[in-house]
């Protein structure tokens, strides 16, 4: 498996755009619009798992437009697996590869929002509180450090990521 960030320049960028549309979930046909309208500027990325040229899931790491506020910047939006690949901790390697890139990018923690409670806890996210998105409806915000990682780039195999 390859987790690989996508810019809006490779040549597979389109092609998760695609992948994003045909997921169970509604938000990722948000996604893929974004992606096909250019809403992804400067750093923003698709971070996106590939087995034997299939997808398995994605992510993106953006910066906050509205909800939850601009100080809250990278945040990684749009975790999503394929239902027959849950269990196989392809999320924590998105959420790796997000931190990764944010870290090697200049940026020292890493933020998400969710309503979810104990999912991201085991991947290193810590609660910072939760706050209202709209009419009463609260998210937590989270918060993971980026930390010292390897940075050159390089392609490396079993898990890890490689840029196109």
């Amino acid at each position: 498996m390859f987790v690989n960030v996508v810019d809006k320049n490779s040549p597979v960028w389109l092609s998760v755009a695609g992948y994003a549309d045909t997921c169970s979930w509604d938000a990722c046909a948000r996604m893929a619009l974004f992606m096909r309208k250019g809403k992804f500027t400067d750093w923003e990325r698709i971070i996106a798992a590939e087995e034997n040229g299939e997808y398995l899931g994605f992510c993106a790491i953006k910066k906050p437009e509205g909800f939850p506020g601009f100080e809250y910047s990278p945040l990684i939006k749009w975790v999503f697996v394929e239902e027959k690949h849950r269990g196989k901790r392809i999320s924590q390697k998105l959420l790796e590869c997000a931190c990764d890139y944010a870290g090697k990018i200049g940026f020292n923690s890493v933020y998400l929002t969710t309503w979810h409670k104990g999912l991201y806890e085991k991947y290193g996210f810590v609660k910072l509180f939760d706050k209202e998105k709209s009419d009463g409806y609260f998210e937590g915000i989270y918060e993971k450090k980026t930390g010292k990682i390897n940075r050159r780039g390089e392609t490396i195999e079993n898990g890890a990521y490689h840029v196109f």
